[in-house]
């Protein structure tokens, strides 16, 4: 089958949402002839492959668009509807999976078979454009894949959905070098240092466990704080942002992970929220890679993350989180079921059986 993706991203990039597409096309490359399409690629000599661990192939193909802005959404798709009718590209036989909301409009309009992925809620005249056309004929053939419940019903829609979390691959958390060396006493944080995502909570925390190392790699947009406010902390060591590939060493050398979330969590995207609809892919790395997972007891990954796989905090307070990370330093030979049971997790939330399942449901 022909796959065309589009993504309005450049890469290589530092958000989550590159790793989900990269993966996603690594996956769907597998069994079918797959092409992605983006806004930009910043430097053409980089093998971004390579960066996201791919190991199948599918082509790339940017359009040199660097600003994102409504306009530029907007070339974005006209350009994709240029390049389907110059290749007389069958509107029958090719499946787009998008994550652009105008290019799913676009090509829907001209019959080609959509199935638009979202994980947020949309703002601006984006908004407004898919309030408009949401009820059209035309639209009522594109079939959605939503990242949570929540965001489905938030939605509120007629059109033929599922509802898939992000997922991982476990035979990248495969580690190569055996001779790692665990660091004693020491956390780990990866991801995304926006409000929320824990890194206020991990400071908190660090000013009760004095004798407790907390690692971060990560990086600060539309964070709280900058890289110089960590060097008041003594036992937190912020060690930047890394490539995606390089992730499963990293995580190798820890034995327990932090996933402090708040109650409102938010992406690198100024005042955009998605507590409620998120799926967050720490998450599943960290399962991948056999780490007793301390977490936020919240909704809405609670068919994912449970007292069987993770050690779950009730609230807030930073003196229950450190209660809880002492309570596992002194107890981690008793709790290695949990290791055991979050990768046996992981395994459900494949990127192969994601794609599986977006594949049955679009040709359905």
């Amino acid at each position: 089958m022909n796959i065309s993706y589009f993504a309005e991203i450049n890469l290589p990039s530092k958000n989550a949402y590159s790793i989900h597409v990269m993966k996603m096309c690594e996956a769907l490359s597998k069994k079918n002839k797959v092409k992605l399409y983006i806004f930009n690629k910043k430097n053409n000599k980089i093998n971004l492959h390579k960066i996201y661990n791919c190991k199948g192939k599918f082509k790339i193909k940017d359009f040199n668009i660097n600003r994102f802005s409504f306009l530029n959404r907007l070339k974005f798709s006209f350009e994709l509807l240029k390049i389907f009718k110059k290749e007389n590209e069958n509107p029958k036989k090719s499946l787009i999976v998008s994550r652009s909301i105008l290019g799913a409009i676009f090509m829907s309009f001209f019959n080609y078979r959509v199935t638009l992925e979202i994980h947020h809620e949309l703002t601006g005249l984006t908004y407004l454009i898919f309030n408009i056309i949401r009820g059209m004929k035309f639209f009522k053939k594109v079939k959605f894949i939503f990242i949570s419940k929540n965001l489905a019903k938030k939605y509120n829609l007629n059109n033929p959905q599922i509802i898939l979390d992000d997922a991982v691959n476990t035979d990248d958390f495969k580690i190569k070098n055996r001779k790692l060396i665990k660091k004693k006493n020491t956390c780990v944080y990866t991801g995304s240092l926006a409000r929320g995502k824990g890194l206020e909570k991990i400071i908190e925390i660090s000013k009760i466990l004095k004798k407790k190392n907390f690692d971060i790699y990560g990086d600060f947009i539309n964070s709280d704080f900058k890289k110089n406010d960590l060097k008041k902390y003594p036992n937190i060591c912020y060690k930047g942002h890394v490539e995606y590939r390089e992730i499963p060493n990293i995580l190798g050398q820890y034995n327990i992970a932090l996933m402090p979330y708040s109650e409102k969590v938010y992406v690198r995207a100024k005042n955009l929220e998605i507590g409620k609809y998120m799926s967050p892919m720490k998450l599943f790395d960290y399962m991948a890679s056999k780490k007793i997972i301390v977490a936020s007891n919240l909704n809405v990954y609670s068919h994912i993350l449970s007292n069987r796989n993770s050690i779950l905090v009730n609230n807030h307070s930073p003196k229950l989180w450190a209660k809880k990370i002492d309570y596992v330093f002194e107890n981690y030979r008793k709790l290695n079921h949990l290791k055991k049971n979050a990768f046996q997790t992981a395994k459900k939330y494949s990127w192969k059986k994601r794609v599986e399942k977006i594949i049955e449901f679009s040709n359905a």
